[in-house]
């Protein structure tokens, strides 16, 4: 299986098909479309590309799942079938964007489901050091494209005492990421799917006492549920954002890892 990492623009001038996904379906499920559409490279469909807003979701709903929607529709013929995730891994409102998007797009979306693999794999990106938001980017990449056994031993030996914490799923806009050192170890629906276990309550919701974490939800999204509880709990930050990163969010999440990092 191959991922696609083009952008919108050149994806929809070109002739080559893909295949759309969104979370994090069964590795099966991936394989299976993989091999009725041969030659078709997988398109993260979540990812914010600029794709015009079609308002097919109402403004008062997740950024993610409008990207998720407005991508598919952007992508026109080049677009052959979406495989989503519609089961308690993603959110009762990927379920509801597979029958629009079958809908308006006219493709096959083949819904699935990932209760997860019996035994957790390891968190290796998660606690390993070095830039955020490359490392979540490359889990979410590693739904379709795994890594490789030499990176999965560099994420190993850069393991080391972290900072902060980061808790939530990838956020939008992704700048959030950069705020944050690379000490920052990944906690939330996104160590979930490196783990391999994307529906985990226990595992999405277990976080250390006594480090410093921001627990991010994107605007109007049902987790913002989890994270404000944690926060409160853990003495952590919680943030809520939704179409744009203010100025004064930013500021204040600064802040919170540079007081943190003092204390």
């Amino acid at each position: 299986m191959r991922l696609c990492r083009d952008s919108l623009e050149v994806v929809k001038a070109g002739d080559a098909p893909v295949i759309g996904f969104w979370g994090a379906p069964p590795r099966a499920a991936l394989q299976a479309a993989a091999s009725r559409f041969p030659g078709a490279a997988f398109y993260d469909l979540d990812v914010y590309r600029g794709a015009r807003e079609t308002r097919t979701v109402p403004d008062a709903c997740c950024h993610v799942i409008r990207n998720c929607v407005d991508n598919a529709l952007a992508l026109g013929d080049r677009l052959h079938a979406v495989v989503a995730a519609t089961g308690e891994e993603k959110c009762d409102a990927g379920r509801l964007a597979a029958r629009l998007v079958a809908e308006l797009a006219g493709v096959e979306v083949i819904r699935t489901t990932n209760p997860g693999i019996d035994r957790p794999a390891e968190a290796a990106l998660c606690e390993a050091t070095g830039p955020l938001k490359a490392r979540v980017v490359r889990i979410m990449e590693a739904i379709v494209e795994p890594l490789t056994a030499e990176e999965l031993e560099q994420a190993r030996a850069s393991r080391g005492e972290p900072t902060h914490g980061f808790w939530g799923t990838p956020p939008y806009p992704m700048a959030v990421l950069d705020l944050f050192p690379d000490t920052t170890r990944v906690f939330g629906w996104t160590r979930c799917v490196e783990q391999g276990r994307p529906a985990d309550l226990d595992i999405e919701t277990k976080v250390p006492p006594d480090l410093p974490i921001v627990f991010f939800s994107q605007g109007f999204c049902a987790k913002s549920m989890l994270a404000r509880r944690l926060a409160a709990r853990h003495r952590g930050m919680h943030v809520d954002v939704h179409d744009s990163l203010g100025a004064a969010t930013m500021a204040k999440i600064e802040a919170f890892l540079r007081l943190s990092a003092r204390g």
